[in-house]
């Protein structure tokens, strides 16, 4: 791996990690430097239908970390995808004792890393594996 390949993953992940922190501070100011201003943007929210532009995005995340509550959540076991400019975070996200699946595509802007889009979901259940579960 190049050094500078090593250096764009790890400022990949310093966003990504910049991400979490401003959504658990409930830090909009901080969450809206680090979306995409000149790249189309797009978020899904668990359990929500799924919203384009900068506008309506970033009026999302409002609702949810000024206006709501926001879920004390930790990033966890990140694997980054990198081309030259474009970056996707796939990671858990873990609140409490639930595990949710992420995908964070960051691109290169203005020098950082910054974000076009966010997709969370619930992880299914594991299923039995014992002869309950009709496989056996």
């Amino acid at each position: 791996m190049s050094e500078k390949t090593k250096s764009d993953r790890a400022e990949v992940l310093a966003a990504n990690k910049a991400f979490y922190a401003a959504f658990r501070a409930a830090d909009f100011e901080a969450m809206d430097v680090l979306w995409s201003r000149n790249r189309e943007v797009t978020v899904f929210h668990p359990n929500w239908p799924g919203i384009s532009g900068r506008q309506d995005v970033m009026e999302s995340w409002f609702r949810i970390m000024i206006e709501g509550s926001p879920p004390d959540i930790e990033p966890a076991a990140p694997v980054v995808i990198l081309t030259r400019m474009t970056a996707l975070v796939i990671c858990d996200e873990l609140i409490g004792d639930n595990r949710m699946i992420a995908t964070n595509v960051f691109v290169k802007e203005d020098g950082a890393w910054r974000m076009t889009h966010h997709q969370a979901t619930q992880l299914p259940e594991p299923a039995s594996q014992g002869p309950e579960s009709g496989r056996g």
